[in-house]
């Protein structure tokens, strides 16, 4: 399954470049934004666009999974209908640093009166360690904390439901025994 992800998320050359550099002066490459586009076609790492770019957003959340496994959000919302069969993922220079795309497969469909939140897995393991960050735009969703959001409502409403029975058995005590 890794090597499939690895011929399908391509770096190219020239952000592979960029980044290095930014290494050797100390610094590092910042990952801000995520392209979207109609190309369908295997990245060969030459590229410097996407072939169609459609749409390109800032990061709206991103999580480091460890491992060299860095998680990120995109969300793609406006009025634009589109086929969407390559995603880009930009330095904040503009370079462009990635390329996801699959050979005559739509990935997705960007309706007119949609948004899509599409979320990545980028493995970082072909680039020198600690060489990037992830730069979050302004409009932080925080998509990737849902399910654990999620688990801590479900738990909230859970201890609120018990809490409220005890108070109502209380209140049945109480009316009976006239007092405790």
């Amino acid at each position: 399954m890794t090597d499939d992800i690895t011929r399908l998320v391509r770096f190219t050359s020239k952000g592979l470049d960029e980044v290095l550099q930014a290494k050797n002066q100390g610094l590092k490459g910042e990952i801000t934004h995520i392209g979207a586009g109609t190309g369908r076609y295997n990245p060969d790492g030459s590229e410097v666009a996407l072939r169609d770019e459609r749409q390109r957003v800032a990061i709206v959340d991103y999580e480091d999974l460890g491992n060299h496994q860095l998680r990120m959000a995109a969300l793609f919302d406006g009025d634009g209908e589109y086929e969407i069969g390559e995603f880009g993922f930009y330095l904040a220079s503009g370079t462009l640093l990635a390329v996801y795309s699959v050979a005559g497969k739509l990935l997705t469909y960007k309706a007119a009166a949609a948004r899509v939140l599409q979320k990545f897995t980028l493995d970082v393991s072909p680039l020198p360690g600690d060489s990037l960050v992830i730069v979050v735009g302004s409009e932080n969703l925080n998509v990737l904390l849902i399910d654990e959001l999620a688990a801590l409502s479900a738990a909230s409403v859970d201890n609120m439901a018990r809490g409220v029975g005890l108070m109502f058995r209380v209140m049945k005590l109480e009316s009976v025994g006239g007092g405790i």
